[in-house]
């Protein structure tokens, strides 16, 4: 996989920004505080699975007593417990969000492993092009011989033509000059040929350090290579083949060439005893079957020298083709080995900072195991004292496997929430048996309002009579008879007006005691049934809490989990130790607890809130006033019931004032018309 510089710069720099020794800290402070929440959960545990054990000790009547602290003490330990799932949640999530997005070292350390594969066989090239050079400066200095001599044969040439010409005449002359000019040549060959001698010796000795440098790097560098043979180094071997090839046939040059100078000394040898022996018919014989031989010999020596010019050409160019690509190449490879050398060094740097990686698994583990090491509750005392050996067990065996530790989760969820329902079912029934007594009590409270006002509008309008009886008899003149009789009514009506009127005040007394009493009982039924409901509200939430527990142990594929719907655990029994239970998650109570949750998460309810707290707050003192008191009367039943009162009497009032100044009115006018 290649990596190019991107990718390496960004996860360089996401390394560097997480901070991984803050994170490693911010680890071991979370997970001693959730050691620590261990042991305080499981001393929590063991406190409460003695007071249950006492609990179930008791007798009736003292459980009553002791239910509402022993269920605080559960709430508390079920707050406890969210409390630091949620602690132990947000560290698993911290950990998970800075490594979640952590780039995979395995490219990295890969390229770096092909870097250093490629370094060696970078290496190996610049060792074969120093040989190649070297090589190239052999073939220059045998190149400029083999010119030198082919200037030397030319020369040869002209004055064997000139022999042929003039060989009686000008033989001793002309040898005289050839030797001469032999000499000179040979000379200045010798003098050439010793400073080429020594510009190859210097070359040679630097070329002879290189090599030992070369050397030793690729004995030093051997030793972490790995044998492997690429394409590349099959090419190479392919050149280094045609290299030899080139070597063969440059050696076979140079001897030829070597061959020629000897021949050209044997020349001048035999050219010297010409010379000496001119003056005999018989040496001028042999010197023309010579001159012959030797012209046959040049022929023959420049057809050979052309074909290993051209081939010596030919070599030459193919090692000047392969040293620029060569150079190309190396140029190249030494920018990118620079650039993968910086690459190495940081990825080297990356790898000791991973080198804790094995540490952080075993923290994560140990995490796992304290987030999911919880204990089954709701088991009878041999369960209990059973499931306190196994939790001891759990902690000493640090193999214990997740799904493991899920089932008992699971398992400690669900008898929770099977308490929890019947709770909520019990709490349910004693509000609707509150609900119905209350109604009752209203029923008998309204029958006696009503009995009350009857008796009041009959003591008023028996008030009212007997004023009329006394108000008659002095505004109407009558007779003797009519007047004892009128007394004689009078003191009846009198009489019995009394009667009555103390029967009705001690019956209107008593029906005011009762209707006190009444309404004290009202009082602490309404308190009861305000308390009942706090109580409802605290059992739903913690359901809601328990639902969403549950639907997240859901979220795990663990083995037990049998469908999206349904789910096996083990749950404590009566007769057996371990019964499996179908806990089926599509009723109609985890359907409303569903919709509960689902509406605590529905962010247009929040909204509304909000634009409701807004709208609040925007309006007038005035305005905020009469909203506040609207919603408490609305709120609030016996505001409601008070505000209804209040409205009668008002209403009432306002009936007797009209009725009275009415039976004045009519009172004045009838006494105006009997004074007129």
């Amino acid at each position: 996989m290649k990596v190019d510089d991107g990718m390496l710069a960004g996860a360089l720099e996401y390394w560097r920004t997480l901070q991984l020794t803050t994170l490693l800290q911010e680890l071991d402070e979370t997970s001693l505080e959730i050691v620590d929440n261990q042991k305080t959960s499981l001393q929590e545990r063991r406190k409460l699975a003695e007071r249950t054990k006492e609990f179930r000790a008791l007798d009736d009547t003292e459980k009553l007593n002791d239910f509402k602290p022993l269920l605080r003490a559960y709430q508390n330990e079920i707050d406890n417990l969210t409390k630091r799932m949620k602690y132990a949640e947000n560290g698993f999530l911290r950990v998970f969000k800075s490594l979640n997005d952590a780039p995979d070292p395995q490219p990295f350390l890969s390229n770096l492993v092909d870097e250093r594969k490629l370094l060696d066989e970078q290496q190996n090239e610049k060792e074969m092009v120093g040989k190649l050079k070297a090589r190239v400066d052999e073939l220059k200095g045998e190149n400029a011989r083999l010119r030198e001599d082919t200037a030397i044969i030319g020369q040869l040439k002209q004055e064997v033509s000139q022999y042929e010409t003039s060989m009686a005449q000008m033989v001793r002359d002309r040898a005289a000059e050839q030797e001469k000019d032999t000499r000179d040549q040979t000379d200045a060959l010798i003098t050439h040929l010793k400073e080429r001698e020594g510009d190859l010796q210097r070359q040679l000795s630097a070329a002879t350090r290189k090599l030992a440098q070369l050397q030793e790097s690729k004995d030093a560098e051997e030793e972490e290579r790995v044998m492997q043979v690429t394409p590349a180094d099959r090419e190479l071997v392919a050149k280094l083949a045609e290299l030899e090839i080139v070597q063969a046939d440059l050696d076979h040059a140079n001897t030829r060439v070597t061959d020629l100078m000897a021949h050209n000394a044997r020349l001048r040898q035999e050219l010297s005893t010409v010379t000496g022996t001119t003056d005999s018919a018989a040496a001028a014989g042999s010197v023309a079957e010579t001159l012959a031989e030797y012209r046959r010999r040049v022929r023959e020596l420049d057809d050979e020298t052309q074909r290993l010019f051209g081939e010596l050409e030919k070599a030459q160019t193919e090692l000047e083709m392969n040293d620029s690509k060569h150079r190309a190449d190396v140029s190249g490879i030494e920018t990118e080995l620079q650039v993968k050398t910086d690459e190495v060094q940081r990825l080297r740097d990356q790898v000791q900072r991973y080198a804790d990686y094995d540490e952080i698994k075993r923290d994560l583990d140990i995490m796992k195991s304290v987030e999911f090491s919880v204990s089954d509750w709701g088991m009878d005392d041999a369960n209990a004292a059973a499931a306190g050996g196994e939790a001891a067990a759990d902690e000493e065996d640090e193999e214990k496997s997740l799904e493991r530790l899920l089932v008992r989760r699971n398992k400690s969820l669900e008898n929770r929430l099977i308490d929890s329902k019947n709770q909520l079912s019990r709490c349910h029934g004693d509000l609707e048996e509150l609900r119905l007594k209350v109604g009752a009590l209203e029923t008998k409270l309204t029958d006696k309002s009503s009995l009350a006002e009857r008796l009041e509008a009959d003591l008023v309008a028996v008030q009212h009579q007997q004023s009329g009886a006394g108000r008659n008899p002095e505004k109407m003149p009558a007779t003797d008879d009519e007047s004892s009789v009128a007394a004689s009514n009078q003191q009846a009506d009198g009489n019995s007006s009394g009667n009555v009127l103390d029967i009705v005040t001690s019956q209107r007394d008593r029906f005011r005691h009762r209707n006190m009493e009444l309404e004290d009982e009202l009082r602490m039924q309404g308190s009861q049934v305000s308390d009942m409901r706090r109580q409802v509200d605290q059992v739903k939430q913690d359901n809601l809490r328990l639902y969403e527990e549950v639907k997240y142990l859901r979220s795990y594929k663990s083995t037990t989990i049998l469908g999206n719907d349904t789910a096996v655990v083990g749950m404590p029994s009566k007769f057996s130790k371990t019964q499996q239970h179908r806990v089926d998650m599509d009723t109609d109570v985890a359907a409303k607890y569903k919709g509960m949750y689902e509406e605590s998460l529905n962010p247009f309810n929040a909204f509304h809130r909000r634009e409701s707290t807004r709208r609040i707050r925007s309006m007038n003192i005035l305005d905020r006033l009469i909203y506040i008191v609207a919603n408490f009367v609305v709120g609030d039943r016996r505001a409601r019931i008070g505000l209804i009162a209040y409205i009668g009497l008002l209403h009432l009032l306002v009936m007797v004032t009209l009725y009275r100044s009415t039976v004045q009115t009519d009172d004045s006018l009838h006494e105006a018309t009997t004074a007129i």
